[in-house]
């Protein structure tokens, strides 16, 4: 079986905020994990996602804060760490809103990953000991510390917007999971009375923007565990029904050579959207495969690509200086905006200055970048010719 290689090692460390239960006892020797919450999907039709108002996003819905926000470990306590570790936070944040695994590695998003601090509007730390998964040494339990970045929504999407990134909004499907495990005994089906088997991929769910549901696990599901091995969306549709849920994750994890093979199917509705298989020594790894894939699959359908326009060259005014301070403040400014690759100054006046820069998006999409920075805004009345921006106080 042909495996294919994907970020998921990060996915081992992160925290979970789904829903219930605990599985029982020596259910799948080897692959059992510490308790965690995860949520088992209901009968009915699908709950609307409680959001809170925080406005609107690129395509009018409400924004969901979880997709703003990262969560890294820190390697040490240092402020250069701290700092590493915002970018780090900041590119997990793209590849979410994004739904492209490769978009950290984009010129534009790789300039803003050096100033990621400056898109922070909150971030807490939390420390996980041993009893998370962490090594002791002598009996001493290891401290790692995690740390939590919330960005600011309207910088992030004018990055997305400023880069030509895709952009995957807030109304996304909550994929019912079903996954058969064969260990040497025969296939069986994981039920919301088996959760923390599937903790790895609910992890890294969450790292791709991601959340999923598990059947109840009747004796009606558990008997269809012949048509989740063999992979048929069509057989387990009737079953599906009951939740609501139209959009399916069906996988097999079985042994092969030395160590684990993982075979996956996305269905959405009567269609199928992607086909995949993922080989590893750990079967952790092999199950978090799962997550990854999926995401890659949705966001393909789902996510909208915004238009940026033809990198170009572009004349402005500053306007509202008020000494040699406020002229520092206004070019540093634009110095460390990611859209833009390069500036010369044009002409210095009392109180302005005329700049020329070499912008790596269209005019209008580094209009949009600087209307989320709260730096400059735009003067309604600057001729066309020339766009003009004050600096604010």
């Amino acid at each position: 079986m042909r495996s294919r290689s994907l970020p998921l090692r990060s996915a081992l460390s992160g925290t979970l905020l789904l829903l219930v239960l605990v599985p029982p006892a020596g259910a799948w020797p080897g692959l059992e994990e510490p308790a965690v919450r995860i949520e088992p999907a209901e009968p009915g039709p699908p709950a609307e996602p409680a959001l809170p108002d925080e406005g609107a996003g690129l395509l009018g819905q409400v924004r969901d804060p979880a997709l703003y926000r990262g969560e890294v470990e820190l390697l040490s306590q240092g402020a250069g760490e701290r700092r590493a570790a915002a970018a780090r936070a900041l590119a997990q944040v793209v590849v979410k809103l994004s739904g492209d695994p490769q978009a950290p590695a984009h010129p534009v998003v790789r300039r803003a990953l050096a100033q990621a601090e400056s898109f922070v509007i909150g971030a807490g730390e939390a420390e996980s000991s041993d009893s998370q998964g962490n090594t002791a040494i002598g009996g001493v339990p290891v401290y790692r510390a995690r740390m939590s970045f919330d960005f600011d929504p309207g910088r992030v999407e004018a990055l997305l917007a400023g880069a030509g990134l895709p952009y995957w909004g807030p109304d996304r499907p909550q994929p019912l999971l079903w996954l058969a495990i064969d260990d040497g005994r025969g296939p069986r089906l994981v039920s919301a009375q088996q959760i923390n088997v599937v903790k790895p991929l609910a992890n890294r769910g969450l790292e791709r923007g991601l959340r999923f549901a598990l059947p109840a696990g009747s004796a009606v599901e558990l008997a269809a565990v012949d048509a989740v091995w063999s992979l048929s969306a069509e057989r387990l549709q009737p079953l599906a029904a009951r939740y609501g849920n139209r959009t399916l994750l069906l996988g097999r994890l079985y042994r092969g050579g030395n160590g684990w093979t993982a075979d996956w199917l996305l269905a959405g509705g009567e269609r199928e959207l992607s086909r995949w298989s993922f080989s590893d020594a750990s079967a952790m790894l092999a199950i978090a495969s799962g997550a990854d894939g999926a995401a890659d699959a949705i966001a393909r359908r789902d996510a909208v690509a915004l238009d940026t326009g033809e990198p170009e060259s572009l004349e402005i005014e500053l306007a509202g200086l008020r000494g040699s301070g406020d002229l520092g403040r206004a070019l540093g400014y634009l110095q460390t905006l990611p859209v833009v690759r390069g500036l010369e100054v044009l002409e210095a006046r009392p109180e302005a200055l005329r700049l020329r820069l070499d912008l790596a998006v269209g005019a209008e999409s580094f209009r949009r970048f600087v209307a989320t920075g709260g730096t400059l805004a735009a003067d309604p009345f600057a001729s066309e010719d020339v766009p003009r921006f004050l600096l604010q106080p």
